[in-house]
């Protein structure tokens, strides 16, 4: 009797543990790779050569039996023109996306973003602004807002403070694209003071934390480092106590970009002021520049990418196998309780 209870002790602790198993592995995609595949997925979108990956029956599938295990966490604009999942060309379970109006960090957002980090193991955690902000915009005019929207842009005051300090004479078009950037940052700095989980996972080089901004014109995102500080020191100050891990993926991951930066203090105002229609003249022009070599660079880093996106589908969550352990220890327990307890005196 003894030996039995044992047994059915062990069944209801093994349970959770098996279903629980698979949450604590490591995320199979590096914070180097995650940042190439946003680099590259974003590059595709840009040029009108989206992929589309990760969107099949097979793809749903796997990640309702397998879990879902992200590689990047992303707080970006509650903005229509800022899809994330499609500017970055992934598919489902690719991405863990926060939206909210200004991108800002408050306690919902902060939450949101322990779970993408902490929990599924995300090791790219990323803040994305973007150009026309209606919400950094409204702050920095001084526009009239009502209802619930003044408890919410509050969060951006302190951004539009900032770049109207750094830049004192700056017309309003450039003051909007400062205030933008400043509030990218403001949103870091609010998770990183306010989440011990993810400022400890960051000291700990399991997640790589990044600024950026997309331009909504040019469908390109550039990862932007804070104004007089140099990119390690920038990703030392992110990171409570120690400085982030591995600080080479986002200078590489910057320097992809650099060549179109979206968002520069020093570019003259009229850079979002001129006429879209203007822009969209030469943005063909450039996109056929580019295509070649843009072509090349998917080719040779394409099989990469879905090598890195499909293995991540398996890295966290509630795993298949540890789903039909779980099932199968469910039906040991039932079983032995309707022996030995609901029905003892049948032999």
């Amino acid at each position: 009797m003894f030996i039995k209870r044992l047994v059915l002790i062990l069944l209801f602790i093994l349970a959770p543990i098996a279903a629980l198993a698979s949450s604590d592995a490591a995320h199979p995609v590096s914070p180097e790779q995650a940042l190439q595949m946003l680099s590259e997925g974003n590059l595709r979108f840009a040029l009108g050569q989206p992929a589309h990956p990760n969107t099949s029956f097979s793809r749903r599938l796997l990640t309702t039996t397998d879990g879902q295990a992200p590689f990047a966490t992303v707080i970006a604009c509650s903005d229509s023109r800022v899809p994330v999942e499609i500017l970055f060309d992934q598919g489902v379970g690719d991405l863990f996306v926060i939206k909210v109006a200004g991108n800002v960090a408050d306690t919902d957002e902060i939450g949101s973003a322990e779970y993408g980090v902490d929990h599924l193991g995300t090791p790219v955690l990323m803040v994305l602004g973007h150009t026309y902000c209606g919400a950094v915009t409204a702050v920095t005019t001084g526009a009239e807002v009502h209802g619930s929207i003044p408890l919410l842009v509050d969060n951006i005051v302190p951004a539009v403070e900032k770049a109207k300090h750094e830049h004192p004479g700056a017309e309003k078009a450039e003051l909007i694209n400062a205030a933008i950037e400043a509030n990218v940052w403001q949103a870091v700095d609010d998770i990183m003071t306010k989440s011990h989980a993810i400022a400890e996972r960051a000291a700990a080089g399991k997640v790589v934390v990044v600024g950026a901004i997309y331009d909504i014109l040019t469908g390109k995102v550039s990862i932007i480092e804070r104004a007089g500080v140099a990119p390690a020191a920038a990703h030392a100050a992110h990171a409570a106590p120690a400085a982030h891990a591995a600080p080479e993926a986002h200078a590489e991951a910057a320097a992809t970009e650099k060549e179109t930066p979206a968002h520069d203090d020093k570019a003259p105002a009229e850079k979002h002021a001129a006429p879209a229609k203007a822009e969209k003249k030469a943005e063909p022009a450039k996109a056929e520049e580019h295509a070649a070599p843009a072509a090349a660079k998917d080719a040779a880093h394409g099989e990469k990418a879905a090598a890195h996106a499909e293995e991540g589908s398996s890295g966290g969550g509630f795993g298949f196998f540890s789903f039909i352990v779980f099932v199968l220890l469910l039906i040991g327990a039932v079983f032995i309780l309707d022996k030995k307890v609901l029905n003892p005196e049948e032999k």
